[in-house]
């Protein structure tokens, strides 16, 4: 049981497609696989105790804001202009209605198993680390070679800077994922939970070592500022104020990394140079300007999920505008969910992250909620997508973490009962062969 979470969560960090001919087919499809099999397993662990499972008030309102979440994205799909995009979500985000309740069940059904047998946790965390690990070492040879994606076409060209999958030259290294941005958030979360579990002893001081030795050079090649941000902040937030120094020093090293990987961003428009927010930002300041326009537009319950991408093309004086999107994102989690399911789904949606990290962080697992604080960084500047949003909320399902369960020698009553046979015929053992021993003696 322990090795096939172990497994799933391994792959839902690092599980492609290879025979897919388009983002969404090749990246993101596989890694909601896992996510769906994941809730299979969860429910499979669940159900021969359910009469021994006591529901929590906590939980109770986590499932209530969720319920209130998911039925104001059934109304916003229902009304979009758009509502098969809004059920299924973009092409490659494939963050849409679905998802979300994907999300919801995986996030609450996970919470349930981590009540019944704690020790799950730590065979999920050794899975996502391990898969962090893959990661890393996957953008290696993409630092060598850009056209190399681990697909059937890799190094088929369609333009001289366009991979058949539709990878960018500029997107490279993604590992196995299909933007540079997505993976460098999944190798920040990876060395974030490798320092947890070291911390909390559920992986060794040597994996540690390995895992930080390939994890951070990854993430320095993806050139992805707001997840280098989210790792120093977080690191910075679980080490305190007592190693202040460190923190100034990493704060340091990030903010030159970040102000010379801007300055090699040079950005024009119309031939005209952007001001230094905006080359700062990588023009994102014009993405929320549309997205703070859309929003207006339709306040209360938003365009559908993925809704940027839905809104876009309608202006305010009813017009359709016919030229490209720039970008299927406003690269702001708020203004995303905003656009989305409107005021009203966001703030169900804001307060059900609060009461989450606020429980999480009162629980006996200190730690896991940096994983959250990581995510709401990153997401300040970029946004929500099935190749690793999971990874958040798996984090806030520690949410009902019992007290004292981190430790590797405590495992519940529970879990002690259901493998009794196991046990039994473990003591068994040992008593035939101290007989035999002693006979001998």
């Amino acid at each position: 049981m322990l090795k096939i979470y172990t497994l799933l969560f391994f792959l839902s960090v690092t599980l492609i497609n290879p025979w897919g001919m388009n983002r969404g087919i090749i990246w993101s499809q596989p890694k909601i696989l896992a996510i769906e099999l994941i809730c299979i397993l969860n429910i499979l662990t669940i159900s021969p105790n359910w009469n021994l499972l006591k529901i929590s008030k906590d939980c109770k309102r986590v499932s209530l804001l969720w319920g209130l979440f998911l039925i104001v994205g059934i109304i916003a799909t229902i009304k979009s202009s758009l509502p098969l995009r809004s059920l299924l979500g973009g092409s490659t985000m494939k963050s849409g209605l679905l998802y979300w309740g994907l999300i919801a069940i995986f996030m609450l059904s996970n919470a349930l198993v981590l009540k019944l047998r704690p020790e799950i946790g730590r065979s999920q965390l050794q899975g996502l680390v391990m898969g962090g690990l893959i990661l890393a070492l996957s953008t290696f040879p993409q630092m060598l070679n850009w056209q190399i994606d681990y697909t059937l076409g890799s190094g088929n060209l369609v333009a001289n800077n366009i991979l058949q999958s539709g990878v960018f030259q500029g997107h490279q290294p993604i590992g196995l994922y299909s933007h540079r941005g997505y993976a460098a958030f999944t190798l920040a979360a990876a060395g974030i939970l490798a320092f947890v579990g070291w911390r909390w002893k559920w992986i060794t001081s040597k994996f540690f070592l390995v895992s930080i030795t390939v994890i951070l050079p990854a993430l320095l090649f993806t050139q992805t500022r707001a997840a280098l941000l989210a790792l120093v902040i977080s690191v910075g937030y679980l080490l305190g104020r007592k190693h202040y120094k460190l923190i100034i020093l990493g704060a340091v090293i990030s903010t030159l990394f970040i102000y010379i990987n801007t300055t090699s961003r040079y950005l024009e428009h119309q031939g005209k140079s952007l001001s230094i927010i905006k080359q700062v930002t990588s023009d994102r300041i014009t993405l929320w300007e549309i997205a703070v326009t859309r929003i207006k537009m339709q306040p209360l319950l938003g365009w559908g999920f993925d809704g940027f991408e839905i809104a876009y093309p309608h202006l305010p004086n009813g017009k359709i505008k016919t030229s490209p999107i720039p970008s299927t994102k406003a690269h702001n989690l708020v203004l995303d969910t905003a656009v989305s399911v409107g005021i009203i789904g966001t703030v169900v949606y804001l307060e059900l992250i609060a009461v989450c990290l606020y429980l999480v962080c009162k629980s006996s697992f200190s730690g896991i909620e940096a994983i959250a604080i990581a995510y709401l960084v990153f997401t300040f500047t970029w946004f929500e997508c099935a190749q690793f949003t999971h990874i958040f909320w798996w984090s806030l399902s520690f949410f009902n973490y019992e007290k004292n369960c981190h430790s590797t020698s405590t495992i519940s009553q529970l879990s002690i009962t259901s493998y009794r046979p196991m046990f039994t015929g473990f003591r068994s053992w040992i008593s035939r062969a101290k007989a035999t021993v002693f006979r001998k003696v």
